[in-house]
This record gives structure tokens, sequence and C-alpha cells, in this order.
């Protein structure tokens, strides 16, 4: 069972960390947004304002959840390990790969379910493309994000190890936001990982870069699922619905706001079911979500 000192510590850990991540983050997004202003690169400062506001909701919550709740649950399922896997250095390349594999199937659910893409689709509103689109998230990720990850412990990772792989994923996730400007093509290193040039794609709603590019770090899933497209022409960035990206309720509620109206246009108990788990767009009699 999880002890309280180790608990405690790993809380102390994420404590140092998660603050830590914020404050980096912080000064990258304003560090772009000085070298863009003195390249006269104009950017939405209340769109970017919104992200920041977004922003400390998701990583001030989170961080509450993991207090209150979620780090207990990871030395738990720890403790009642199938693998001892200690601290070699595969393991950390293991925690790495499921990681970065649990990613990408929690991304693809996002846009695949409606009902998380209520949440999800709130990152997506932002109508450009810089590092304070990064922080645009959910005020509810710390509900439904976790529970893809957490489990890992019970192979035998320690949380430890998952904490910092954690923490080094993100981060890579923040700099893959980063302006055109400052970070053109890289088509060599598209080839293994999720650079900006890769991850513009997936915010783009052209049609052909809808649902694309879902992973985090590397590219390879992407590849082998059959959902990786190459950066082909400028994307326009926002989702298909319109919301107003300068809005904090707007584009946090929208969603939700939508999905209601939906099922109260939509009659049988199944059907409207189908509604929450379908993809977006999804209709009784329709074959294809056209959202």
């Amino acid at each position: 069972m999880a002890t309280h000192d180790t608990v405690a510590w790993l809380n102390k850990l994420d404590a140092v960390l998660r603050p830590g991540l914020f404050v980096l983050v912080i000064f990258l997004i304003l560090l772009e947004l000085a070298v863009l202003s003195f390249k006269k690169i104009k950017v939405s400062h209340k769109g970017g304002g919104v992200s920041l506001l977004s922003g400390a909701f998701v990583f001030g919550l989170e961080a509450v959840a993991d207090f209150l709740f979620y780090l207990s649950v990871t030395y738990w399922l720890y403790a009642h390990r199938i693998f001892d896997l200690g601290f070699k250095w595969y393991v950390w390349v293991l925690c790495f790969l499921l990681y970065d594999l649990m990613f990408y199937i929690s991304h693809l659910l996002q846009h695949k379910v409606r009902l998380l893409w209520c949440f999800h689709s709130v990152h997506h509103t932002a109508e450009e493309m810089r590092l304070s689109t990064a922080v645009r998230g959910s005020v509810f990720d710390f509900i439904y994000a976790p529970p893809f990850f957490v489990w890992m412990c019970v192979l035998g990772i320690h949380p430890l190890v998952f904490i910092v792989v954690r923490t080094i994923s993100r981060v890579w996730g923040v700099l893959e936001h980063i302006s055109e400007p400052l970070a053109g093509h890289m088509p060599l290193l598209n080839k293994i990982f999720i650079t900006p040039d890769v991850h513009r794609v997936h915010h783009g709603k052209n049609t052909q870069y809808i649902d694309k590019n879902y992973a985090e770090v590397l590219s390879i899933w992407d590849r082998l699922f059959g959902t990786y497209v190459e950066y082909e022409e400028k994307p326009v960035y926002g989702i298909l619905k319109p919301v107003d990206a300068n809005s904090f309720f707007d584009i946090q509620f929208a969603g939700f706001k939508s999905l209601i109206a939906d099922l109260r246009d939509t009659k049988g108990r199944k059907n409207r079911i189908m509604v929450i788990f379908m993809p977006p767009g999804w209709r009784p009699g329709w074959r294809k979500a056209v959202d």
C-alpha cells in the first residue's frame, strides 16, 4: 500500500516540477512574444491572454488533482505492480515509448469521441499558432486526461520515472507550438519526431489536415497507424464551428452547449448516447461525421 511518506515525497516532487514547468512555459511565451514584436510580426494579444488564463486553470487544477488523488493512485498501482522493473535505463525508454503511445491514443479519442472533443476542442480554438496556444486547454482536463496514463505504474514503472517522463514530454509538446516565422520546415526531423512543422498540420482546419498527426514526440505512431500527413500548404487555424477565440467562456463551454443542443434535437435514448460517444458531427442516419 502507498505509505504516507512516499506519497508526500511524490507530492513534493510534483510541487517542484509542475510550477517549474509553468514558469518555464511562461518565460518561453514571453520570449517568443518579444522576438515576434522585434520582427514586427502581429499577434493577437487578447487571444494570447485567453490562452494564458486557460493555461493557469489547467496547470492549477491538475496540480490540485495530483495532490489530492492522482499521485496516490500512481503509487497504489505501483505497490500492486505486476513486474519489478526498477530504474534501469531501458525502463525509462519503455516509460517514454508507452507514454507517447498513450498520448497518441488519448489524443485520437479526443478527436473521435464527441464528449472528449468538447474538452479538447478548447485547444483547437486558437486561430494562430504560437507558444501561448500550447497552454490553451479545458478547465476540465484534470478529469479525463490522467486516467489514460496513470495505469502505467501497475506494470512496474515507478511514479518517479512516470512524473519525470511526463514533464519532459510536456516540454516538447509546448515547443512544437512555436510560431512558424521562428521555426520553419524540418524535413529530416519530421521523419522521426513531431516537430512544429508536423504539429501545425494537426491544428489546421484545411480538409486534408483534419484529424491528422496526433502524436506528441515521435511521429512513428502516426506513420504506423496511417494518420500522418506532411505539411503542404499553410494551415488555417481554428475549428470548423465558429467560436469567439478571444472569449474565455466561449472557448471553454461552446462545445458543451453544442452537444446539449444536439441532444435536445435528437430523438431516442440510443441515438442520444450515440451522439455523445460517436465522432463530432454524427447524427442518426449519417454514415460519416462532417464536423
